[in-house]
């Protein structure tokens, strides 16, 4: 009995050693992983895998170098983390055509760490100043990555601002899309050609320098001036009509209406009326805003946007900078026609769908956005099936002002309360995309078709392809300030905070995402919408608590592991005594 017992036994465990084999033999051969948390953290978006599986038929293997090793606050060793996990990731998918290393661009002596600085500095890396409170000491951390594939290189900004632990929150959030991003651009063959429209007074030099040096890192970028030629050329991939102050003829209007017929992606930044800083620079201090004749109005009407003839006055509003006070002192004021725009969600929306902010990938994770006179914008209704959808608001503190009121520096002096902007939100920027219908539709003359044609143009077309765009009612909203002495150009959306002082608003980044996202046929930029749900401590709680905490950590399992001996040492007596007098 007990031999065959035992037999069993061995049997048992002869098939469980058999089942453990054979498992970790498949498992060699076949790799999967389970992403069980909440967020789904470690699931790449379909867009980003694609690429990855795709970078396997590829020879040449992308290397990274991460500039985060060392001693950190825990805010960066989140990123950090974040970072090494994704890599991880992408190193697994793309059949470990990715490689990747930490470095430490300030862990040798001094001198070696002052030409690591400068070749950072080459490259557009700079560094980040930190203050960790645990260590009660300022620290300087560069959060960035090179890529390099070949002879080319691309650098990953892992923190786009930071001002607070809580900033570093979105950053994690984008960094699947950031590295995706960087990668598909450098395997890119062909650069995506975008020209910047001329010929009706739009913004110049220097004040587009920042924009078309952020454009040239990652596109070709020309002017075009539509009176030179035929048509918009289908191989142009993006036209962005910045501030233009002229009128566009019927002629430059049916070339652009027939772009967007052939599928093409329009970016418009065209003011609703012209006003601006140095029309206020007179001995009254007060100017009156007119109509802009750019005659624009019915080619987006048509589209389904209408820039409404007044400007937005807002609460939540960015600084005037530079202006005297009576006694002669330097001031920075609040200047309501500078809304701060943000993608709120109005009352009714974020009632209805339960969030706080418009969901889309242009603008998740994004900071506030810095206009100046920027106009309301309205959605109207088309034939065709257009989606409309906004991408950024001014706060529910807000009111419109329609000429011929004036337009006074008087109104800084002036307190006025939050109650006062009572109009709700007020749209800035919507985008609009679908199968447009030609504004030009049963309006051309018999003859147009034949001269066109004769010019070598592309067919006539009433109903177009898939096309994007994008309105925003501020035509300056890309325009970077020049200094007047040095003529060295200010950064694109630096500004000033009434409150927290100096600041670089968002406006290089939503315009950036906005030409992605236009540009963008592969859903790439999808993984902007990613949110990993990160819950940091309370940093000045922790501190005050910290040896609180530590004796409980420490303390407590000790204690407990005590009173369990007690415990046990007590029954097992009193068992073995019972037995005893037994």
């Amino acid at each position: 009995m007990k031999n065959s017992k035992r037999t069993q036994s061995l049997i048992w465990l002869a098939m469980l050693l058999a089942i453990v084999i054979a498992v970790n033999l498949l498992g060699s051969f076949v790799y999967t992983k389970i992403d069980l948390t909440g967020d789904k953290r470690f699931t790449m978006m379909k867009a980003t895998n694609r690429l990855l599986e795709s970078l396997k038929k590829d020879t040449t293997a992308f290397t990274i170098e991460v500039y985060l090793e060392g001693e950190f606050p825990s805010e960066f060793r989140r990123l950090q983390n974040a970072t090494r996990d994704l890599l991880n990731i992408f190193r697994e998918r793309s059949g470990k055509l990715i490689d990747y290393r930490f470095l430490n661009p300030l862990g040798a002596n001094e001198s070696e760490n002052v030409e690591m600085q400068k070749k950072l500095a080459k490259i557009g890396i700079g560094s980040t100043e930190v203050i960790d409170k645990r260590q009660a000491k300022s620290m300087l951390v560069y959060p960035a990555a090179v890529i390099r594939y070949g002879n080319q290189i691309q650098v990953v900004k892992l923190v786009e601002r930071y001002n607070q632990p809580s900033d570093i929150i979105p950053s994690i959030n984008t960094l699947e899309y950031k590295f995706a991003v960087a990668i598909q651009k450098l395997k890119m063959r062909k650069r995506p050609r975008i020209v910047l429209m001329d010929g009706h007074g739009e913004l110049q030099r220097p004040f587009t320098n920042e924009f078309e040096k952020a454009l040239f890192e990652y596109y070709d970028i020309a002017r075009l001036n539509l009176s030179q030629v035929n048509q918009i050329d289908s191989n142009i991939n993006l036209v962005i009509v910045q501030k233009p102050l002229e009128p566009f003829s019927y002629d430059d209007q049916f070339k652009i209406d027939q772009y967007v017929m052939n599928g093409g992606r329009l970016l418009w930044m065209v003011d609703g009326l012209k006003i601006d800083d140095d029309s206020l620079r007179n001995q009254s201090r007060t100017a009156v805003p007119f109509e802009t004749q750019h005659d624009l109005q019915k080619l987006l009407f048509n589209y389904g946007a209408r820039i409404n003839a007044n400007l937005i006055a807002s609460f939540d509003a960015g600084a005037l900078v530079g202006l005297q006070s009576s006694s002669g002192q330097r001031i920075n004021p609040k200047w309501y026609f500078y809304p701060l725009a943000f993608p709120y969600l109005t009352p009714i929306e974020a009632k209805e769908s339960g969030k706080t902010a418009i969901d889309h990938p242009i603008v998740n994770n994004m900071d506030f956005v810095i206009s100046k006179y920027a106009s309301s914008i309205d959605t109207v209704k088309t034939k065709a099936n257009i989606k409309k959808i906004p991408l950024l608001r001014s706060s529910k503190y807000s009111r419109v002002q329609y000429p011929p009121t004036p337009v006074t520096l008087d109104i800084i002096n002036t307190r006025i309360e939050p109650e006062a902007f009572s109009k709700g939100n007020q749209t800035i920027a919507v985008l609009l995309e679908g199968n447009f219908e030609s504004f030009f539709r049963n309006r051309l003359p018999p003859e147009v078709n034949s001269k066109w044609a004769a010019a070598g143009n592309y067919p006539i077309k009433a109903q177009g392809s898939f096309a994007k765009m994008i309105v925003v009612s501020d035509g300056d909203l890309g325009r970077n300030d020049v200094y007047p002495t040095s003529g060295k150009t200010i950064p694109l959306g630096a500004g000033f905070h009434p409150e927290y002082g100096p600041r670089e608003f968002a406006n290089k980044e939503f315009l950036m995402n906005s030409i992605e996202y236009l540009l963008d046929d592969t859903g790439l930029i999808e993984a902007r919408s990613k949110e990993i749900k990160l819950r940091p401590l309370d940093q000045e709680r922790a501190l005050k608590e910290e040896t609180k905490w530590q004796i409980i950590n420490l303390g407590l399992p000790l204690v407990l592991l005590t009173i369990f001996g007690l415990l046990y040492s007590w029954r097992r007596k009193k068992r073995f005594s019972k037995k005893a007098g037994s």
